[in-house]
């Protein structure tokens, strides 16, 4: 199985990237930000933290095995006889997001991209786990879907994988246009839109114009994508795609969840229902929301 690799016509493809010490360059295996988790063939990106600034462990990287460094380019003149590839950028934090975007270009697993006001993290948690039943799966850490773990998670996907399942967070306008453009999902799917992070995102339908990237980037790539008909903004946004798949508690659609019953513990018993199937089941979860994140799964 061919590894996925970096290589150095990869690396001049990196906007404002300047590459010293080319004629020393090695395939990349891997990327990291993280000094203490430099493998044979890394290549380690200096990020500048609130806590720490990893320009400050160069040669402790390099000591470790980093194959190459990628910094920002007021740094270079600190560095002394870095025997190793340096590549120089304008912003470090800019420059993850283009190798993720290379990294992801070089991925054959099918991409599946999750956000929503609510249920992300559980919808993620639930599908990886029926998934990892017949496939290889790379998944969001915990909830780490923002700026920087949504190209973490695409980095720390390899060759050995099926599928990956990221999960795309965000408080801000602009964040999961950015994040889904490096995703480049397969499938897709906005759980809900609530009224989550008001602060910057106003109002519900400043949620769903954020929210709704992850679909438009998704139908962009010619991928299905994933319509809660409960949801009354991402009902009306479906009616306008064909490549799709609904599932609503209450509306009509292709996969329809009912509620029978509860069991000693309070877990809802399930039926799902479809063209051709009918599905029942006692969800190993409690709370009526959870029906619409299993459903979708």
């Amino acid at each position: 199985m061919k590894k996925i690799t970096l290589n150095i016509e990869d690396i001049f493809n990196i906007p404002t990237s300047v590459i010293y010490n080319p004629d020393m360059f090695k395939s990349i295996y891997h990327v990291s930000i993280d000094s203490r988790n430099i493998k044979k063939n890394t290549l380690f990106i200096a990020i500048k933290g609130e806590r720490f600034d990893g320009h400050n462990f160069i040669n402790d990287v390099v000591k470790k095995g980093a194959c190459a460094i990628l910094i920002n380019e007021k740094n270079y003149k600190k560095l002394s006889e870095v025997e190793v590839p340096v590549i120089t950028v304008k912003d470090t934090m800019i420059a993850l997001g283009d190798v993720a975007k290379l990294w992801r270009s070089k991925i054959k697993a099918n991409v599946i991209g999750i956000t929503g006001s609510a249920g992300k993290t559980t919808t993620k948690e639930i599908l990886s786990t029926l998934l990892s039943e017949k496939f290889k799966v790379n998944k969001t850490v915990a909830n780490n879907n923002n700026q920087i773990g949504v190209q973490l998670t695409v980095l720390s996907t390899n060759e050995k994988h099926n599928v990956l399942v990221a999960e795309l967070g965000t408080n801000h306008f602009g964040e999961i246009p950015y994040t889904s453009a490096i995703v480049c999902p397969d499938l897709a799917l906005i759980t809900n839109v609530g009224d989550s992070h008001l602060e910057y995102l106003k109002n519900r339908k400043g949620v769903f114009t954020e929210k709704v990237a992850i679909l438009k980037e998704t139908i962009k790539n010619s991928g299905k994508v994933f319509i809660n008909n409960d949801d009354k903004l991402l009902k009306e946004f479906g009616k306008k795609i064909k490549n799709k798949i609904t599932f609503a508690l209450n509306e009509k659609a292709d996969y329809r969840a009912a509620i029978k019953g509860y069991d000693k513990l309070a877990r809802p018993q399930i039926e799902i229902k479809n063209k051709k199937n009918v599905f029942s089941t006692t969800l190993p979860i409690s709370g009526e929301k959870n029906v619409l994140n299993f459903t979708v799964a």
